[in-house]
């Protein structure tokens, strides 16, 4: 094919190739969100990709897994997924590699109607990872070589802008947004995947050293935030990987006064966790899920914190935070 190429998305080495470049710049731009090269990448992923003139692909009933824009079902020889606009794709494993066929309505494409596209790469994404041995989590975390906070939130509930705040402590990003987890030797470890920051420009009213971020391109069509690289704002460089300690579950309350902390129950600490992970309803996947999950909740300790509005523009607003994370 005309546009082919190799990435590497931590333990994935992943295979594109498409028959235009449109559609091949477009798998690329969702790869880059994951841009951390491991020493050896662990499983292969392979993806071809074309606009093809289908008739409305029947819908997939949900049998694996059903999300906002995607449904994705088990299939004879693997998975099969639709989304909302029509696009299409199905997986099979064969040489121990997953081999996915995304197939795109020519219509999508003439209108630059591509998001879906992003959705079904994630798919392929997340699956190569879980037969990797990993379970991707939607998370930050960071870690200051001995402590390692894993810090869970809804999309743009303040997951960046605490870490950020961490940072400037001195303290080194794992994760931004997405993490790997596997437990081994009964001991949870967290791998990243990004040596890039996603920032939403507003963070300059509290962090005024990540400058302008206006002038840089939106990393995705579903958000306003802007991808950086850390070093480029500061010095301590991403971690590699870290064991949590701890769990912190965010959420903003403007009319809090500032950062205000409270323990977790364990219970609830497990059922955050498990609110940042996306757990299909096909059992064997779901367990070997759960067996990564549940263990590594109930080692955490775990804390609920509430920011308020204007909450980081104190100097001392992590103080009581950082305290806590004994």
């Amino acid at each position: 094919m005309p546009n082919s190429s190799i990435s590497f998305c931590g333990p994935l080495r992943v295979s594109v190739d498409a028959d235009s470049p449109v559609l091949h710049d477009k798998v690329l731009e969702s790869l880059r969100l994951y841009d951390r090269r491991w020493p050896a990448p662990d499983h292969t992923v392979e993806i071809r990709i074309g606009a093809r003139a289908i008739a409305p692909p029947e819908p997939a009933t949900g049998t694996f897994l059903r999300c906002a824009r995607i449904t994705v079902d088990v299939a004879e020889a693997g998975l099969r997924a639709t989304t909302l606009c029509g696009a299409r794709s199905r997986a099979w494993q064969r040489s121990g590699a997953d081999r996915w066929e995304i197939d795109v309505p020519p219509e999508l494409i003439a209108n630059g109607n591509l998001e879906d596209v992003e959705e079904l790469v994630i798919l392929a994404l997340t699956t190569g990872w879980r037969n990797a041995g990993w379970v991707p989590l939607h998370a930050a975390a960071v870690t200051d070589g001995t402590r390692c906070a894993i810090i869970c939130a809804p999309s743009g509930g303040g997951k960046s802008t605490m870490s950020a705040a961490f940072i400037r402590r001195g303290w080194r990003a794992v994760g931004d947004d997405k993490l790997l987890l596997r437990v081994v030797n009964d001991r949870a470890e967290l791998a990243a995947l990004q040596r890039t920051f996603n920032l939403d420009p507003l963070t300059r009213e509290w962090f005024p050293e990540v400058g302008d971020l206006e002038r840089l391109p939106r990393y995705s069509t579903w958000t306003a935030k802007r991808k950086v690289r850390i070093e480029s704002i500061w010095p301590e460089p991403a971690a590699d990987g870290a064991h949590p300690t701890h769990l912190l579950r965010v959420r903003r309350a403007p009319e809090a006064g500032g950062i205000v902390h409270v323990p977790l129950a364990g219970d609830d600490t497990l059922r955050t966790l498990l609110r940042q992970v996306a757990v299909p309803t096909e059992r064997s996947t779901a367990s070997r899920i759960l067996s990564a999950v549940a263990p590594t909740a109930r080692r955490l300790q775990g804390l609920d914190v509430t920011v308020g509005e204007d909450a980081y523009r104190a100097p001392d607003a992590l103080d009581a935070l950082v305290g806590a994370l004994t």
